[in-house]
């Protein structure tokens, strides 16, 4: 690395540095050693003594605490590593491996002691920068998927590249962000008798990926050096494959899972057009552990631009949570926002939410939907067959038929638009996550209110109930698969309920058999609630009101009827269109208004981010 380029990189990560300073820094690196290490090698391991402080001259590392799933930090180019045992006197606190094949600048504690005597600047410098990266370790939101910058695009299984793919990809990407697209010819070109694994090819890659905002590694169809040289080079890879090929992994896929960890894997599955249903996608995932997957028809644009924005970091998503009979407001919401311009790409949902939301997953429109509601609770009454109460109060077959007629057989990884729903184990006390298998067993788990539905019970023996109980608003594990705004939806009626009931009248069971065999009797009963409505509110007491939103959310809580009842079924469709009223004129009042985040979320600005706003 030139002196300049050097000056630079430590002039933009150390700004402390004066010109004096800089000039006794690149004095001693011609005396310092260089080193120079590949991707996923360690530079240092937590516990061992700090007698090396490292400067980072080209490339990316990042940095991990023993014990810890994912990296606390990263650091980038003119960055110290391994500064705080250095000066403290202690063994390294961290792990520290590369992202990228990178070079660093080693200085021994004697030759830093030395330097330090001549400019001390150096040192205050040098600790200025250890504290910006404690005080960014400590500022951080919940953690969420990093964004990413350089993907290597590798074909998996028997498909050869579609050109199609990479035409669509320069469509939607070039226009929005500073892209460029690579192939082992553009390295050569521009480097040319420069060996792939040579420092100078490294530093330029590493150059050009601090000016772009992405960088596309296209990997060759086998595994040759440019493709092991791509997957060592990206932040995450990019599986693609024609949807019909052979699902069996090659080798390039081996190497890449060798390197990336399942987080920083995505499967795009290629069809020539878009249809009403896919099949056959288990069997790519049977074998792939990815973050996530996608559905791309190549003859549009419409799903690459859901891929840029789950790349870029501004996924669109609906959380969906649960409430009864409450839940037609849902749709309301979804046909308000859709009608406004918003498209989403990722719904999840708890209990009647993940209902709700697995029915438009399908690409079906709101009132589709609620015509399903309407058959499964109003013209089936699924939920007013009662049964002998040994396993629950309802007759869960009734129920179980209906989900199916509604949404016949289909995978949830089958289907056009990502779809999550969250049900309560009681197997591993925890919440349990559906993105595979058939989506109406997700739904049926989401939805076990426990004491009126019998358990949902896996394959593997897990016992699952209604999401509610431990995750009404499944906020949490949607900011887990991506960035990016949320509509987020909690149904309530939050207006005081009170319950005029003698409670010394309440029959016992000789008195309530009695009066219930004599009909003229049973208007003399106490008119309280029923068994299934105190369930359903004592599960909705427990629902989470400390959700963690974020600076682009969108909290909407509809404004509901207060004589409605969390088992009034029958009137879904006056829920849906009360709901859709009222949201779409609040939308319209916002746009009215300018608001950033609600422009931002429909598409018809770019604002900055504005704070969580309520309706």
């Amino acid at each position: 690395m030139t002196s300049a380029k050097l000056r630079a990189g430590l002039l933009s990560a150390l700004p402390a540095l004066d010109e004096r300073t800089l000039k006794d820094l690149e004095a001693l690196a011609s005396q310092a050693e260089l080193i120079e290490i590949r991707r996923g090698g360690i530079l240092v391991r937590q516990g061992e003594p700090s007698d090396v402080l490292y400067f980072v001259l080209s490339g990316r590392f990042s940095v991990h605490s023993d014990g810890a799933a994912e990296p606390i930090a990263e650091i980038a180019q003119g960055q110290p590593i391994g500064e705080i045992g250095f000066f403290a006197g202690l063994p390294r606190t961290a792990t520290v491996s590369a992202l990228r094949d990178s070079r660093v600048l080693a200085i021994t504690r004697e030759r830093f002691a030395e330097l330090s005597d001549t400019s001390p600047q150096l040192r205050d410098a040098v600790i200025v920068s250890l504290a910006r990266r404690l005080s960014a370790s400590i500022n951080v939101e919940a953690k969420a998927p990093a964004a990413l910058r350089t993907l290597a695009i590798v074909p998996a299984g028997g498909s050869p590249l579609p050109p199609r793919f990479i035409d669509l990809l320069r469509d939607v990407f070039a226009p929005a962000s500073r892209t460029a697209f690579l192939t082992e010819n553009d390295i050569l070109s521009r480097i040319p008798g420069v060996s792939l694994d040579a420092p100078a090819a490294s530093d330029w890659l590493n150059a050009l990926e601090s000016e772009l905002d992405f960088v596309f590694y296209v990997a060759d169809p086998t595994l040759t050096e440019w493709t092991r040289k791509c997957i060592r080079q990206a932040d995450a890879i990019l599986l693609v494959a024609s949807a019909g090929a052979g699902v069996e992994l090659n080798p390039s896929e081996y190497f890449a899972f060798s390197i990336h960890p399942p987080s920083a894997r995505r499967l795009v599955l290629l069809h020539d057009k878009r249809t009403p249903t896919v099949s056959g996608t288990s069997a790519w995932l049977a074998q792939r552990d990815v973050l996530m997957h996608h559905h791309v028809a190549l003859h549009d644009a419409l799903d690459v631009r859901r891929l840029y924005r789950f790349l870029s970091g501004c996924a669109i998503g609906f959380v969906a949570g649960g409430g009864g009979a409450l839940g037609s407001a849902h749709l309301g919401v979804y046909k308000a926002f859709r009608e406004a311009g918003a498209e989403f790409d990722i719904l999840g949902g708890t209990s009647v939410g993940a209902a709700m939301m697995a029915a438009l997953a399908y690409g079906v429109d709101p009132e589709r939907v609620d015509e399903g509601t309407h058959n499964i609770f109003v013209k089936s009454r699924a939920f007013r067959r009662p049964t002998l109460p040994r396993y629950g109060l309802i007759d869960h077959k009734a129920f179980d038929r209906a989900l199916r007629a509604e949404y016949d057989d289909m995978l949830i990884e089958d289907l056009w638009i990502p779809f999550f729903s969250l049900s309560s184990s009681l197997s591993v006390h925890k919440p349990r996550i559906h993105r595979r298998g058939p989506v109406w067993h997700a739904v049926r788990a989401s939805s076990s209110v426990p004491g009126v539905l019998p358990p949902f019970f896996t394959k593997e023996g897990e016992m699952l109930v209604d999401g509610g109980l431990m995750d009404n608003v499944p906020l949490a594990p949607m900011k887990a698969l991506k960035t990016g705004p949320n509509v987020v939806v909690a149904l309530s009626t939050d207006a005081p309920t009170t319950y005029m009931v003698d409670y010394d009248a309440i029959p016992g069971p000789r008195e309530l058999i009695a009066t219930m065999l004599n009909p003229f009797s049973r208007r003399r009963l106490p008119q309280m609630p029923g068994i299934l409505q105190v369930i359903t509110l004592s599960m909705l007491a427990n629902r989470r009101p400390d959700l963690e939103l974020g600076d682009t959310d969108i909290l909407v809580r509809p404004d509901l009827p207060g004589d409605l009842r969390f088992t009034s079924w029958e009137r879904h469709n006056e829920v849906f269109l009360h709901t859709y009223r009222g949201v779409a004129a609040w939308i319209r009042s916002r746009i009215a208004e300018n608001d950033a985040k609600v422009l931002m979320l429909i598409g018809a600005a770019r604002s900055p981010a504005a704070p969580a706003s309520r309706i």
